[in-house]
C-alpha cells in the first residue's frame, strides 16, 4: 500500500534529512486528545481526528510518497519505519522554527528507492501517454486535489505501480548513501554526508482517543470521526475479521476515499487479494439511527467500484466479491418506541438485492448491518 504526503520545498528538505513524514493543522491545538473536556469547533475536531485516522492507516513497510508544491512534482520511494505518533501543537513541537509551521501526526520512514528527480503533475496526472483504460489514470489525486485539506491521501496499489513506472523512467536511483536532502535550487533530491538524528516526542494516543470516542458516544455527542479512526485500526489488526468475512489478509485500507468529483466519500474501504480472488468490502459508518437513503449512498459506490476499481482487477483474470457493510448505532441502542420501524428499516436494507452489478466475475453481497455498543469502556461489534 501507498501513501502520498503533501509538503513545500522547505518542508520537503527536512523531511528527508530527519527521515520522516508528518501533517497537521497548526491552527488546531491538540490538547483535547488528552482532555475530553475540552471542546473544539466540531469542524476543526473532525479535521484534526481525519488527519490523525490518515496517517493511523498506515502500517511498517508501506510506500511513501511526497507531492511538493509549488513546484508541482512527486517525489519517492520511501518506506515506514514506524507507526503514527504524535508531537503535540506547542512550542516543543520537533523542527517547528526550521518547518516554519507545527507538523503534529507523523511517522518515521526509510530509503526504498529513492530517486534524484521528481515527475511533474502533468506526467502523473494528465498525460494519457500509455494509458488504454479510464482506471489506468490516478484519480486518487486527482479527486485530492479537487477536494483538497488532506495532507496524506492513500492511493490504489495500480496507481502506485503507475506512478513507480513514471519515476524509475529516464532517471537515477541515489545509491551512495543513507542521508538525503533536497536541493532547493535544482528540485533534485541529493545525497548528504550529515546524519540527522530524529529526537522528537513520540506520543501513542491510541487509548486517548479511544476514551474520546466512548466520552462522546455516552453524551450523545457526533462521533462518526472516531468511529472512523477506530475501524482503520481493526481493519490493521488481527480483528478485522470481526468486520470483515474473508480471513486472507488485508492489503488495502481506505478511509474517506474520494469516489467523485463531488463530495461521495466512503467512510472505509478494505480490499483483501489473494493470487486469484479479490474480496472487496466498503464501509458506511453512522453515529446516529439508519436513515432509507443510505441504499442509494450504496449504490453510487457501487457503480464507482465498477467503473474505476473492478476492471484493473477483471484484467488480471481474477473473480471479485464486493462486501457492503453499514456500521451503526442501530436496533439495541433504540428507544422501544422506535425499534419496530428501525427493524422494518434495517430488513429493507439487508434484503436490497445488488444482482445487477453482478457478472460471471463479479459478486455483489447483501448488505450486512454490524451495531456497536459500549462494553466496560470500549466499543464493540
Amino acid at each position: 500500500m501507498a501513501h502520498v504526503f503533501i509538503v513545500n520545498k522547505i518542508t520537503f528538505k527536512y523531511h528527508l534529512e530527519y527521515m520522516f513524514a508528518g501533517t497537521g493543522a497548526s491552527q488546531v491545538p491538540t490538547d483535547f486528545i488528552f482532555d475530553a473536556s475540552i471542546k473544539l469547533n466540531t469542524q476543526d475536531e473532525k479535521r484534526s481526528v481525519g488527519m490523525i485516522t490518515d496517517v493511523s492507516r498506515i502500517k511498517k513497510g508501506d510506500k511513501i510518497l511526497f507531492f511538493v508544491t509549488g513546484i508541482s512534482k512527486l517525489y519517492g520511494i520511501f518506506e515506514a519505519e514506524s507507526e503514527f505518533f504524535l508531537d503535540p501543537n506547542d512550542s516543543n513541537n520537533f523542527l517547528v522554527d526550521k518547518l516554519e509551521k507545527i507538523l503534529t501526526y507523523r511517522i518515521l520512514i526509510k530509503p526504498f528507492k529513492v530517486y534524484k528527480n521528481g515527475i511533474s503533475e502533468y506526467d502523473c496526472l494528465d498525460s494519457l501517454e500509455g494509458v488504454k483504460y479510464p482506471d489506468e489514470i490516478c484519480w486518487s489525486l486527482i479527486y485530492r486535489k479537487l477536494g483538497g485539506n488532506r495532507g496524506c491521501t492513500m492511493i490504489t496499489n495500480q496507481e502506485y505501480e503507475i506512478i513507480e513506472n513514471k519515476l524509475s523512467k529516464n532517471n537515477s536511483l541515489i545509491n551512495d548513501g543513507k542521508n538525503y536532502s533536497f536541493d532547493t535550487d535544482n528540485d533534485t533530491i541529493i545525497s548528504s554526508n550529515t546524519l540527522h538524528k530524529y529526537t522528537g516526542r513520540k506520543i501513542d494516543i491510541e487509548k486517548n482517543l479511544r476514551k474520546n470516542m466512548i466520552d462522546r458516544y455516552k453524551n450523545k455527542r457526533a462521533f462518526e470521526h472516531y468511529i472512523q479512526y477506530y475501524c482503520v485500526l481493526m481493519l490493521k489488526s488481527s480483528n478485522y475479521k470481526k468486520i470483515l468475512l474473508s480471513e486472507s489478509p488485508v492489503t488495502w485500507i481506505g478511509n474517506e476515499v474520494m469516489c467523485s468529483f463531488g463530495k461521495h466519500r466512503i467512510d472505509a474501504f478494505a480490499i483483501q487479494e489473494t493470487s486469484n480472488n479479490v474480496e472487496i468490502t466498503l464501509i458506511e459508518m453512522k453515529d446516529e439511527k439508519i436513515r432509507d437513503y443510505i441504499i442509494y449512498q450504496i449504490e453510487s459506490y457501487l457503480r464507482w467500484l465498477k467503473d474505476y476499481i473492478i476492471p484493473g482487477y477483471l484484467r488480471k483474470g481474477k473473480q471479485i466479491v464486493i462486501n457492503p457493510v453499514i456500521l451503526s448505532d442501530g436496533v439495541p441502542n433504540a428507544r422501544n418506541s422506535t425499534k419496530e420501524k428501525l427493524n422494518i428499516l434495517e430488513d429493507t436494507i439487508k434484503s436490497q438485492d445488488w444482482n445487477k452489478y453482478s457478472t460471471n466475475n463479479v459478486t455483489v453481497k447483501r448488505t450486512r448491518i454490524i451495531h456497536f455498543n459500549d462494553k466496560d469502556g470500549n466499543l464493540i461489534f
